[in-house]
């Protein structure tokens, strides 16, 4: 006999909840209809609680207990409604004294989490019945969550989370919040009607096979953030842009996959695409439209992710996406268990980052092979960053300047390389990319040539997030503010005009013996995917280093080496953050030399 079974034949309590239960022919006949038989009676210790008053004098009757498994103490027991059976109830589903416990039944990788203990009941003998190696998990209190809920390494052990239908909406946030994995939703499932052809215990495998078949990735549920939002009224609107974006303490990065969902009938699939938004905790979210007073045109809308961070417009996933789908996954599951998402030290990735850069071309300047990796990790930083340097590679034809463009473009954040072209080619590329776009053979921006014009300007601007904003006019007349903030990579054999100039950092490339491509170097995709991973974890670390950087007096030199020095201090190693510091006083000693 198990030990929870003969704990309870030892148990007068449990004896006499059980009796009134047994004696009670109605609320036999009323758990039989629902699938709970004498033998699952019998599992799962439920008895029915004597009459007792509630605070307000109400008179309570009839009330199904069962045991929770709660560690230490005496024993407590959770108390479910019976529809038919009890009167006086004090929650509609159920209810308990104390804080809320976990009710769970079945065993297995995938975790179902529903809205009520009987219903945990019935699922979890589905599961069983049908070999499907589910648990089913409940709160003995649904509209609130037990407390360990709210800690990752809860969600850790199961492949999957999925969030049945009828979960209240408050829970749903918190395990969203706390599971740091991606977590499925089961849109639209119901307890299977009563129907003659199917036995009870039928209706209920159906019921989860159909949650299993139709769960997608879980809808933004946001009301534990309209919670915190203290009711109603006027507050600062401070959206941030979702590509690369970094809002408190945290970064995002927008990724597309296709979503499959079981059709019904045929039993077929339907296919849509869906843009999904990882938070650098592991937390995989979701965009919606909050609401609002009817007749709300659509550019008033508020725009969140699952959150309740407010975004400044409907999330993209880039058409130059670099991080890769299975990369992005592993980082949320490693999230979730608890662990380093890095495989790897910080240092050694840095390392590698100057090792492919070296592989594919010669820098007359030692350093610079380090600034330029530097750089490459700023791409991936970049919205941690009030002010970017524009990097420019200058030097004679054939010297590796595209050589190089094309080592950062490999290795840098949604990264887009782009021909002779416009302020408006610009901009676009920026917004379609939402990050490193390079500039190859950018002659016209130079002082001697007559296109500098709109291009040159819009570069000029583009260094600073504050300054970084295009105004558009859309097809209906309404004037939207265009963010093009972003890294940039220019190559060109005639400079550039002064006042670019001074958002530069220079590297001089100059005609040697080609690097050695049969060396062995790092393959770009997986160093790219590990790229991602360090900064999305050490974003901010960077941060407050970067705002240290930024309380030290300095002019434009200092604000523009401030985010390679970051990066330099808080990942590259002493080889790295030496060589930057190197460079960076020498341009400071120029700059000042200059003013003299």
């Amino acid at each position: 006999m198990a030990t929870s079974a003969v704990r309870r034949s030892t148990d007068f309590n449990y004896r006499r909840l059980r009796s009134n239960l047994t004696r009670n022919t109605v609320a036999m006949g009323r758990l039989f209809d629902m699938g709970l038989g004498p033998d699952q009676v019998e599992v799962l210790g439920l008895g029915l609680k004597e009459p007792y008053l509630r605070a307000d004098g109400t008179s309570v009757e009839r009330v199904l207990a069962y045991p929770l498994d709660v560690p230490g103490g005496r024993r407590r027991y959770g108390y479910v409604n019976l529809e038919g059976v009890t009167v006086g109830a004090e929650h509609p589903v159920a209810w308990g004294p104390g804080a809320p416990a976990t009710v769970r039944s079945g065993t297995g990788g995938t975790a179902v989490v529903v809205g009520s203990p009987v219903a945990a009941w019935q699922l979890g003998a589905a599961a069983v019945r049908l070999g499907l190696p589910v648990v089913v998990l409940a709160s003995s209190q649904p509209h609130k969550a037990p407390d360990e809920w709210d800690v990752s390494s809860f969600w850790a052990p199961w492949d999957r989370v999925v969030l049945a239908e009828g979960l209240a909406d408050a829970v749903a946030s918190r395990i969203l919040c706390a599971a740091r994995r991606p977590v499925e939703a089961a849109p639209g499932v119901e307890v299977l009607a009563a129907d003659g052809d199917l036995t009870v215990s039928r209706r209920h495998d159906c019921w989860l096979e159909e949650i299993l078949a139709s769960a997608i990735p879980a809808g933004a549920r946001i009301v534990a953030a309209e919670e915190g939002l203290g009711g109603a009224g006027d507050f600062a609107a401070a959206p941030i842009p979702v590509h690369g974006g970094f809002a408190r303490g945290y970064s995002f990065y927008p990724y597309l996959v296709e979503r499959r969902r079981a059709a019904s009938g045929d039993g077929g699939l339907l296919h849509s695409y869906q843009v999904l938004v990882l938070r650098s905790d592991g937390a995989v979210l979701e965009p919606q439209v909050l609401r609002a007073p009817p007749g709300t045109p659509a550019w008033r809308r508020v725009h969140a992710l699952s959150d309740g961070t407010r975004i400044a417009a409907p999330p993209q996933a880039s058409r130059q996406a670099s991080w890769s789908l299975d990369a992005i996954q592993r980082y949320a599951a490693a999230r979730a268990a608890g662990v380093d998402p890095c495989d790897r030290p910080v240092e050694d990735v840095a390392a590698d980052v100057r090792a492919f850069v070296a592989s594919r071309v010669v820098l007359p300047v030692a350093d610079d092979l380090s600034v330029v990796s530097a750089f490459v990790l700023v791409t991936h930083l970049f919205r941690v960053f009030d002010a970017l340097p524009l990097l420019l590679a200058v030097g004679p034809r054939g010297s590796g300047k595209s050589e190089l463009a094309a080592a950062v473009v490999a290795l840098g954040f949604n990264a887009v390389l782009m021909g002779q072209g416009s302020a408006a080619a610009l901009v676009r590329l920026t917004r379609e990319c939402g990050g490193l776009v390079a500039l190859d053979d950018a002659e016209g921006l130079s002082t001697q040539a007559s296109g500098f014009g709109d291009l040159g300007q819009c570069l000029k601007l583009s260094y600073k997030a504050s300054t970084a904003r295009k105004p558009v006019t859309l097809g209906n007349g309404r004037v939207e503010n265009i963010d093009f903030f972003g890294p940039r990579l220019i190559t060109t054999t005639r400079g550039v005009d002064s006042v670019l100039g001074s958002r530069c950092i220079a590297v001089p490339t100059a005609p040697a013996a080609h690097a050695d491509l049969s060396s062995a170097a790092p393959d770009p995709v997986t160093l790219r995917d590990e790229l991602h991973a360090l900064a999305m974890s050490r974003a901010a670390k960077v941060a407050d280093v970067y705002a240290a950087l930024c309380s030290e007096p300095g002019g434009r030199d200092a604000e523009i080496w401030a985010p390679l020095r970051a990066v330099a201090r808080s990942l590259g190693g002493q080889e790295m953050m030496s060589a930057v510091e190197r460079r960076f006083d020498a341009a400071a000693n120029v700059a000042v030399t200059v003013a003299a």
